[in-house]
């Protein structure tokens, strides 16, 4: 038993040393084939580019380097990092391309310097000019340095030569690569691109998906991509560096220089037009639907409730609901071309239907059939929009859209886009300046939205403040805001109407301003301020949806004299609408009605054909160098910034007066002078051509 005993500790002892043997072997061959890596040192780059008014620093990755060191050494967050550049989960490649705001690197400069005087032992002895990236690595080097033998005090100078080495090297492999491109004024990806001989694809992968360059920015040319031919045509040596005296301070600002644009003096007489003009017209005519001559009703319902479904056949002249405002339009198109072609000009009319799908408008695109136009009336959503605008904006092609659009902010980032109906901000300017010619009137602001969390109802708050004096307009009680939901308790019929008399001035004039749309809210409103009227003196302002409400009393308006913008307005007394319904019943057989699209449709086409025909280039830079007579617009476009689209800030004012007539102030302060046509077939809209007339 005892040397049992023996025998088993002599081999649990061997046991226990090979397998501390086996464990060395492993860890020696750890350490041998996963040697500790050493953290590659960031460099803030000495190479900057502007963009949009601000300074950026270039920093290309180098391999090693991760977000969080490049994001120490300039000193700013990772999640800055990554909101610049659109970095995904993925993470960042070496020879990838950072821009670093350089106003936030001057902040945490500062704010890293600040923080080391105040404290140096927590600063892990960084000295004044390094950034904590800097002052980590020369840390980490003195320790590593003890360990592979290397004298402490050659530490930071072994470490200074290292970087400026890789500084020199990462600069000059950059400058191999790119040469830079100062934008000029005028100039696109498209025109840049084909100074170049590069495709704009290149272009845009190399300067990280930019769209839209702005006068004075720099863009990266990859050499590689440059055609030999191209290259050889160019008088102009490519810059290879940023001129110094070019960089901006980083506190400094570039301020964009303003557009001025024409306000329309007189009207513009055309007798003769010459040339040619190729339009594209993308609407939704819904051909597809329109064939189908049969569809599922489902209106049966059986005695158990269940639904019934049969097919329904179309009769022949049917014709499917969506595409009724489109086809209204095209006819007003079809119209104006005819006019314009018996003045002489030659007019290329493609017409496409876009469907409500995105797909049909890619493959058109693709196909090059809308290479080589000189206008797009359409598409009319606004996701039609959004596909087609860059794709046009790089050919600088203008894109007219004919109907008004959801998106408020459609014009941003499309230079060439024309909204013809106005945003809520130009509704909202116009309401304002009304309510200022009323200083002395109280202001009762009725809103449908108990918090004001709608965007619409608290910037038309906010601008109404503005337009009555402030707050000090409130504070005197000039201006109120009341919650009104047009609902009255059980039994309680004149619970409105008390409400609303509450709130009024018998000593002054009272303005109502209707910070809604929807039908039971302003017929309430309206039907209450009604039975007030005879106690009041009561005026009502409004959105210009009010006037398409169907259950309202046209009534209410004139007696409370309703004061509304309008984006368009038919004067049918007119010698110019007279003659336009006489030309459309020869050719349709059939008067439009007064909200029909054909009067829009009419005037789009007539003025931006006919504006391109007569102006060229300059009508598109500049709209208001062209001012005829149209049916139901006053177009006034212009834009706030290069980078935007135009918006038609032209807009009717119509006042309802208790005698029945409505007052139509023009958007013009002084209003131009009206032509009286001898011959109205003649002027301004001619009539079909004789090509035209034989199809």
């Amino acid at each position: 038993m005892e040397e049992k005993k023996r025998y088993f500790s002599r081999f649990g002892a061997a046991s226990m040393l090979m397998i501390a043997a086996l464990l060395m072997t492993v860890t020696i061959e750890a350490q041998t084939q996963n040697p500790v890596q050493v953290t590659v040192p960031v460099t803030i780059s000495g190479e900057k580019t502007v963009a949009e008014g601000k300074v950026y620093y270039i920093h290309q990755v180098q391999k090693g380097q991760t977000l969080y060191s490049i994001a120490r050494a300039y000193t700013v967050t990772v999640d800055l990092l990554i909101r610049e550049n659109a970095i995904a989960d993925n993470g960042i490649k070496e020879g990838q391309v950072l821009r670093i705001p350089a106003a936030a690197v001057a902040q945490g400069q500062v704010a890293a310097k600040n923080a080391q005087a105040k404290n140096p032992q927590q600063s892990g002895g960084q000295t004044p000019g390094q950034t904590p990236g800097q002052a980590t690595g020369q840390a980490t080097g003195q320790t590593s340095g003890q360990v592979s033998g290397q004298p402490r005090t050659n530490g930071s100078a072994t470490a200074d030569a290292v970087r400026t080495t890789q500084s020199a090297t990462k600069q000059a492999n950059q400058n191999e690569r790119y040469i830079y491109h100062r934008v000029s004024r005028g100039e696109t990806l498209g025109t840049i691109a084909g100074q170049y001989g590069i495709s704009v694809p290149d272009l845009k992968r190399a300067n990280r998906g930019l769209l839209f360059p702005h006068e004075g920015d720099y863009l990266l040319i990859p050499k590689n991509k440059i055609s030999p031919a191209q290259a050889g045509r160019r008088t102009v040596l490519p810059v290879n560096e940023i001129p110094v005296d070019t960089v901006l301070q980083d506190t400094m600002t570039v301020e964009e220089e303003k557009e001025s644009f024409t306000l329309p003096a007189s009207r513009t007489e055309i007798d003769r037009l010459q040339g040619s003009v190729r339009v594209a017209v993308l609407l939704p005519f819904f051909i597809k639907e329109n064939n189908a001559r049969f569809h599922a009703d489902s209106t049966n319902i059986d005695t158990d409730g269940n639904r019934n479904y049969r097919e329904q056949g179309r009769y022949s002249g049917a014709i499917y609901d969506g595409s009724l405002p489109f086809l209204e339009a095209y006819e007003g198109i079809l119209v104006a071309v005819d006019s314009l072609r018996s003045l002489g000009l030659t007019v290329e009319l493609d017409v496409y239907d876009t469907g409500a799908d995105t797909t049909g408008l890619h493959l058109l695109i693709l196909s090059g059939a809308l290479a080589g136009v000189d206008l797009i009336i359409g598409p009319v959503f606004s996701y039609h929009i959004e596909q087609i605008a860059g794709w046009a904006a790089e050919r600088d092609i203008p894109i007219v859209s004919p109907v008004p659009l959801r998106d408020r902010d459609i014009t941003l980032n499309k230079p060439t886009l024309y909204r013809v109906f106005p945003s809520e901000s130009v509704i909202r300017e116009t309401m304002a300046r009304e309510l200022m010619s009323h200083p002395e009137s109280k202001v009762i602001f009725l809103h449908s939205d108990s918090s004001m969390y709608d965007p619409a109802t608290s910037a038309l708050w906010r601008r109404v403040i503005e337009a009555t004096g402030g707050d000090s307009a409130v504070a005197e009680g000039r201006l109120v805001a009341h919650h009104y939901t047009g609902v009255t308790q059980q039994r309680n019929v004149y619970g409105n109407v008390s409400t609303l008399e509450n709130l009024l001035d018998p000593a002054r004039e009272n303005i109502i301003v209707l910070a809604t749309a929807q039908t039971p809210i302003v017929s309430s409103a309206f039907s209450a301020l009604h039975s007030l009227i005879k106690r009041y003196n009561i005026k009502v302002l409004g959105y210009p949806e009010i006037r398409g409400l169907e259950t309202i009393d046209l009534k209410y308006y004139y007696d409370l004299e309703l004061f509304i913008p309008a984006e368009s307005y038919v004067d049918f007394q007119s010698p110019a609408t007279q003659a336009f319904i006489s030309l459309f019943m020869k050719k349709f057989r059939t008067e439009p009605m007064a909200e029909s699209f054909v009067w829009r449709g009419f005037d789009v086409a007539w003025y931006f054909i006919g504006g391109i025909a007569y102006r060229g280039k300059e009508f598109l830079r500049d709209p208001g160098t062209f001012n005829p007579a149209l049916l139901c617009l006053e177009p006034d476009f212009r834009r706030d910034s290069r980078q935007n689209g135009y918006e038609n800030r032209g807009i009717f004012f119509l006042h309802y007066h208790k005698d029945m007539t409505i007052e139509i102030k023009r958007p013009w302060t002084q209003p131009v002078v009206e032509e009286v046509f001898q011959n109205p077939f003649r002027k301004p809209f001619p009539g079909s051509s004789g090509h035209n007339r034989e199809r």
